[in-house]
């Protein structure tokens, strides 16, 4: 596509879109607060477990014998979704959207197989129940809400405020690999000891646990496998692959998503989108992000009726991002995409005139665009002639000479 105005500003981190959708600093620190006061209460409490289950709740009779005494280590916590893919946006219509940080609790425990499948000894609505009647007494002190709503099977949440919620997915580690890696590491510069005790788990020791040593605890169905490795690794490499625009293009859209449809899109199904796309694409510009949401919303558009496939399981239609979109849904998804690139096209090659151009752009994606003519500038000769696609010309014609 041809372009007359560069609306590249408008759109980017350092002043317009993208730093409109940031999260400021405020609630940054009210996340990372009340994240340290969660982790500090948890810890005491798996030090501390009898006061807060028994042993017959906390023993799964499945796993163990009922002579065996459960165990219990000091839980490990590490920030997971969007915070660490780098991909998280301020909420537009708190309380019904919110900012959402998960941080996993990783609890060190033993392992034995039952049916073929290894699974911890203790059972997994122990463990949610522990963390539940633990937070409880924090959150009646601090004005907090656990679990607003109906619980999600996969994790404990507690909600800061309208604006605000942390998500806690409960984590069992297999301990032995955990002391065995730990071990490993101690040629490194942290000390064993630190990094027995330190709340976050190592960075080191969580990429070197094998698939089977990590499993989530699900309220429905118990023990599950579930690595969330898979998925950041797989966001990584797509970065690395194709540049930062990929996180800038993913939170473009998520906020675009938050202005104009409905959470049912979720975040993950969006940056799988994205990356589709751009692998499809053969890449994008990430000098002109304006250019590249244009051309990346139209191939969101044309796939909007193919399966959403989960990077971590290709090919399996039970893990599809899609699951339970109807025809009229996806008609839905697909308009959305299609109607931001019309608007944005619209806007960069509609004319000269800047504030029509800023207007489209706000049609586009939202009134979080900013309305700052100020932040688009004219596409320079040489630019525009950069744009127009390679063509073969024909041969010249060499006129006949005679030598003489």
């Amino acid at each position: 596509m041809t372009t007359k105005l560069n609306l590249h500003r408008l759109m980017g981190p350092d002043a317009g879109y993208l730093q409109a959708l940031k999260v400021d600093d405020i609630d940054r620190r009210a996340l990372s607060e009340a994240r340290e006061a969660i982790r500090d209460t948890l810890r005491d409490a798996f030090r501390n477990w009898t006061n807060f289950v028994t042993e017959l709740e906390l023993r799964d009779f499945k796993a163990v014998s009922a002579s065996d005494v459960p165990h219990l280590a000091t839980p490990k916590f590490r920030i997971q979704g969007s915070f660490a893919y780098h991909t998280v946006n301020d909420c537009q219509n708190p309380p019904v959207q919110q900012i959402d940080q998960d941080d996993g609790v990783f609890l060190p425990l033993s392992f034995v197989t039952v049916n073929g499948k290894a699974r911890p000894t203790i059972a997994a609505d122990a463990y949610f129940k522990l963390v539940e009647r633990a937070l409880a007494p924090l959150c009646r002190q601090r004005a907090w809400t656990l679990n607003p709503l109906e619980p999600k099977n996969s994790c404990v949440r507690v909600e800061i405020g309208t604006r605000l919620h942390l998500d806690l997915p409960l984590y069992a580690i297999r301990d032995a690999a955990f002391d065995q890696l730990i071990e490993f590491a101690k040629a490194g510069r942290i000390a064993a000891n630190d990094m027995r005790n330190s709340r976050e788990l190592d960075e080191r020791i969580y990429r070197e646990l094998a698939d089977a040593e990590i499993i989530l605890a699900h309220r429905k169905e118990g023990w599950i496998e579930s690595d969330p490795r898979r998925l950041e690794t797989w966001f990584e490499n797509a970065v690395m692959l194709y540049g930062s625009v990929v996180r800038e293009l993913s939170r473009c859209f998520k906020g675009l998503r938050d202005a104009k449809f409905d959470d049912e899109l979720s975040s993950i199904c969006i940056m799988a989108s994205v990356v589709r796309a751009i692998e499809a694409l053969g890449g994008v510009d990430a000098r002109r992000l304006d250019i590249s949401l244009v051309r990346v919303a139209r191939e969101m558009a044309r796939r909007a009726h193919d399966p959403v496939q989960n990077p971590v399981f290709p090919g399996d239609e039970t893990k599809h991002f899609c699951l339970g979109w109807t025809t009229d849904y996806r008609n839905k998804v697909r308009d959305l995409y299609q109607g931001a690139a019309d608007l944005l096209e619209r806007a960069i090659d509609g004319g000269f005139h800047k504030t029509l151009s800023v207007a489209n752009a706000r049609a586009a994606f939202g009134n979080r665009v900013p309305n700052d003519e100020g932040l688009i500038s004219l596409v320079a000769a040489a630019d525009a002639v950069r744009q127009v696609p390679v063509q073969r010309q024909p041969e010249p014609v060499v006129p006949r000479t005679k030598s003489g």
